[in-house]
C-alpha cells in the first residue's frame, strides 16, 4: 500500500521534479528516506502491476520514470481513504463534521480503519479548530456527536477549509475533498462576470476564487436545506448598488443549479463583493462616510511629518487610500479574511515605511475597534511608497505593457509605479488573471508582466516578477529590452523655458496636455492650489439664528442655501435626508455639529458649503442633539476634502468658538442665539 508520504513524493515526481536534491527540499525528508520510499513504491507496483512499465529509478542524482501516464492512472484508480496520512485523516474528519453537522464515530473508524481511541484523539485536536470558528461538538445519547453553531460560522469554517486546501501538497487528497462541491463551474463564472460588469467592479484573482468557493458551498448547503437565516448589517447591504446588481444576476445561479436563493443568501454574496480587493478607482458604497476621509487626511498628515518628501498634496495618494481603505475597514470589521500576503516583502524592502505606517493606523483601529494585521499594514505601506516615488525629484516609443496581478488595486498600482520609475513604459491595462483570456484578443501591448503564473499564450513575452521589483526582476526586464526612463522633471522648469521664449495664452490647457504627454515623470509644482473654505463657504450661504421644528427641516434650510446659490438641484436636498435615514447619525462630528451631504447624482453644479445655526436644538437619529448644520455638496466627491479638513481642524481645536469661526466669513455679524 502507498502511504501519504509516498503519495506526495510520487506526485512531485510526476510534476517533473526529477532532481534528488529538489525532492529532498520539497518533501522535507532526507535522501535515505526518499530511496526507501521509492523502493517501497516499486515493490508495490511490481506486486500488483508487474505487466506495466511503472518502475522508478534513481540514476546519478536524477529520478527517472519510464511512463508517467501509467503511474497517474494507477494512482487515480487506487487512491482511497486508506492512503490518508494522519494529518489527512484529521482534515477529512473535520470536513465530515462541517458537512454532516456532526459525526458518527463508529462509521468513521470503519471508514478510515482506525481505533476508537485514535478517533477520540483526532476529535480532541479538532476541538480547538472548531472553537476558533465559534463552533463546538456536543455528545448526545440518542443523536450521537453533533456540531453546535450558527450556519454563518459553519460556512465561514468551510470557506477557510477549502481556501487552505490548496496549500496541501497531496493533489489526490485535494481532489477527494473537492468531490463534495459542484463540478460545473460555468454557471458560477457566468454569474461572477455578470456581477463584475454590472457593478463596474473587477475583483482580484484571490477575491474571485474566494467568492467562487463560497458560492459552491452555498449551493451545496441550499441543496442540503441548510439555509442562512440571518446576516449582520442587513439594512446597509440592502441599500448598496452592488446588492441591486447581484440580485439581478441570482437567476443565473438558480437556473444553472436548480436552487432557490433567498434574500439573506443574496445579501451575503453582496457582503463578499464589498469586502474584496478590487481594481476599481471608485466605489458606490461608503461614499458618504466622512469619517474615512478625515482618517485618511490625518494619516497622510502624520506620515508626511515623518519623512523628507512632501506628499501632503498628492491627490493620487488620497484617492488610492480611500479606494483601498473602504473595503479594508469593512473586511476587518466583519471578519472577512483574504489570505494573500505581501508582508514579508514589504517589511524587508521598506522597514522604515512599514514601521511608520503601523504606528499611524491607530486612528483607523479605533474607528473599527479592531487591530490591523501586518498584512493589512503592508498593503497601506505600498500606497505611501508609491506617493514618495511620485514626488521625488521622456522618452518616445514606449513599450506597451499589460500588467496581470492577482493581489488587487494597491499592489498593482505599486508595481505599475515601480515599472514607470525605472522604465519608459506605457501600462495599457491592469487586470486579474481570470480576465486574461478575454484581454488577449486585443493587440495593443508588447509584453505581459505578471505576478502570477501564466501560460505562454502567443509570441509575446510573459515575464513573471515580484509585486515589489527585486534586482533579479530588473535583470529579467532589462534582457527583454525595456528602455530605461529619464529622471522626473518639474512643471515649473518647463514653464520657465516656455515663458523665456514666448507667451502662454491657455495655461490650464497646457498643464493638462503636458500631464497627459509626460505622465508620472512630470511633477506638477505650480497648479496644486487647494480649494479652501474661503472658496466654498460664501456669505450668502450662511444663516444665523434660524428655527427648525426637527432635524429634517434643519437640513432643508441648509440645503436651500445651496439651492438658491445655484450649487445643486432640489433632488440633492432629499438625497441628504435619505442618507441620514439610511446610515444614521454618522454625519455628526462632536460639538453638536452635523455635516449632511450626499453623492453627486448629476444634481451638483459646484462644490460648496452652507452653514446654519439654530436657536433651538433638533434631535437627529440615535437621539443626538444638534444646533449647527454645515451642509456641503461636492462636484466630484473629492473636491470638498480640503475645505472639509479646514473646518474639521477648527472644530477639533480645544478652544474652538463657533462665533469666531463664523465671523471669519461674515464681518461684523451679530451672533443671534
Amino acid at each position: 500500500m502507498i502511504n501519504g508520504r509516498s503519495m506526495i513524493l510520487l506526485q512531485n515526481i510526476l510534476k517533473g521534479e526529477n532532481n534528488l536534491k529538489q525532492l529532498i527540499e520539497i518533501c522535507k525528508i532526507n535522501e535515505r528516506m526518499i530511496r526507501y520510499e521509492i523502493e517501497k513504491i516499486n515493490e508495490y507496483f511490481m506486486g500488483k502491476y508487474s505487466d506495466k512499465k511503472c518502475q522508478i529509478e534513481i540514476i546519478k542524482g536524477k529520478v527517472k520514470v519510464i511512463d508517467k501516464e501509467i503511474i497517474k492512472n494507477i494512482l487515480k484508480e487506487n487512491y482511497d481513504v486508506k492512503y490518508f496520512s494522519s494529518f489527512e485523516r484529521k482534515k477529512y474528519i473535520y470536513l465530515q463534521i462541517l458537512m454532516e453537522r456532526g459525526i458518527n464515530q463508529q462509521k468513521i473508524c470503519r471508514e478510515l480503519d482506525i481505533s476508537r481511541n485514535t478517533s477520540k484523539l483526532y476529535l480532541k485536536d479538532l476541538d480547538e479548530e472548531l472553537y476558533k470558528n465559534h463552533l463546538k461538538l456536543k455528545n448526545s445519547y440518542k443523536k450521537g456527536t453533533q456540531l453546535i453553531g450558527e450556519e454563518r460560522d459553519i460556512r465561514k469554517a468551510l470557506l477557510k477549509y477549502y481556501w487552505n486546501l490548496k496549500k496541501i501538497e497531496n493533489d489526490m487528497f485535494k481532489e477527494k475533498m473537492n468531490e463534495y462541491l459542484v463540478k460545473n463551474e460555468e454557471g458560477i463564472d457566468t454569474f461572477l462576470n455578470y456581477c463584475q460588469r454590472k457593478t463596474e467592479k473587477i475583483v482580484s484573482d484571490e477575491a474571485f476564487e474566494i467568492i467562487k468557493i463560497y458560492i459552491k458551498i452555498m449551493i451545496l448547503m441550499i441543496q442540503k436545506e441548510k439555509k442562512l437565516k440571518k446576516i449582520e448589517n442587513e439594512h446597509f447591504l440592502e441599500t448598496t448598488k452592488e446588492y441591486e446588481s447581484i440580485k439581478k444576476g441570482i437567476a443565473i445561479l438558480e437556473s444553472t443549479y436548480d436552487i432557490e436563493i433567498s434574500k439573506i443568501e443574496t445579501l451575503k454574496l453582496t457582503e463578499l463583493f464589498l469586502g474584496s480587493h478590487t481594481y476599481n478607482f471608485s466605489y458606490s458604497y461608503y461614499e458618504t462616510w466622512i469619517e474615512i476621509e478625515i482618517l485618511v487626511k490625518k494619516m497622510i498628515y502624520k506620515f508626511n511629518k515623518r519623512i523628507d518628501t512632501n506628499i501632503s498634496n498628492d491627490k493620487l495618494l488620497i484617492t488610492g487610500l480611500l479606494n483601498h481603505l473602504k473595503p479594508t475597514l469593512y473586511r476587518i470589521k466583519n471578519g472577512i479574511e483574504l489570505e494573500n500576503t505581501i508582508y514579508l516583502e514589504v517589511k524587508e524592502s521598506y522597514p522604515v515605511l512599514f514601521q511608520i505606517t503601523s504606528e499611524i493606523v491607530e486612528d483607523l483601529e479605533k474607528f473599527i475597534g479592531k487591530k490591523f494585521t501586518d498584512d493589512e499594514v503592508a498593503f497601506i505601506t505600498i500606497h505611501f511608497k508609491a506617493a514618495i516615488d511620485r514626488n521625488t525629484v521622456i522618452n518616445k516609443n514606449k513599450n506597451k505593457i499589460l500588467l496581470v496581478c492577482g493581489l488587487g488595486y494597491g499592489t498593482s498600482k505599486l508595481l505599475s509605479q515601480n515599472l514607470k520609475d525605472i522604465y519608459s513604459v506605457d501600462i495599457v491595462d491592469i487586470i486579474p488573471k481570470h480576465l486574461l483570456k478575454k484581454r488577449m484578443k486585443e493587440n495593443d501591448f508588447d509584453f505581459i508582466i505578471t505576478t502570477v503564473d501564466l501560460e505562454i499564450l502567443d509570441n509575446r513575452s510573459v515575464i513573471k516578477v515580484n509585486p515589489i521589483l527585486t534586482n533579479n526582476d530588473i535583470e529579467k526586464l532589462n534582457k527583454i529590452g525595456l528602455k530605461k526612463r529619464n529622471r522626473k522633471i518639474l512643471l515649473s522648469d518647463i514653464f520657465k523655458i516656455i515663458q523665456k521664449n514666448g507667451k502662454i495664452e491657455y495655461e490650464d490647457n497646457m498643464i493638462e496636455e503636458l500631464k497627459e504627454l509626460i505622465g508620472s515623470n512630470l511633477i506638477d509644482d505650480i497648479s496644486s492650489k487647494k480649494i479652501t473654505i474661503f472658496d466654498t463657504l460664501e456669505r450668502e450661504r450662511i444663516a444665523l439664528g434660524e428655527y427648525a421644528k426637527d432635524w429634517e427641516e434643519a437640513v432643508k434650510i441648509a440645503g436651500t442655501l445651496l439651492l438658491k446659490t445655484g450649487c445643486i438641484e432640489k433632488s440633492y436636498i432629499e438625497n441628504m435626508i435619505k442618507c441620514i435615514k439610511n446610515y444614521g447619525s454618522y454625519m455628526i462630528i462632536g460639538n453638536g455639529i452635523a455635516f449632511p451631504h450626499a453623492q453627486n447624482e448629476g444634481d451638483v453644479y459646484k462644490t460648496a458649503f452652507s452653514l446654519v445655526t439654530l436657536k433651538n436644538s433638533v434631535v437627529f437619529p440615535e437621539n443626538i442633539k444638534v444646533k449647527t448644520i454645515i451642509a456641503f455638496c461636492s462636484k466630484d466627491n473629492k473636491e470638498h476634502m480640503d475645505s472639509f479638513m479646514e473646518i474639521m481642524d477648527e472644530i477639533e481645536n480645544e478652544d474652538f468658538n463657533l462665533e469666531k469661526f463664523v465671523k471669519n466669513f461674515v464681518k461684523n455679524s451679530v451672533y443671534k442665539y
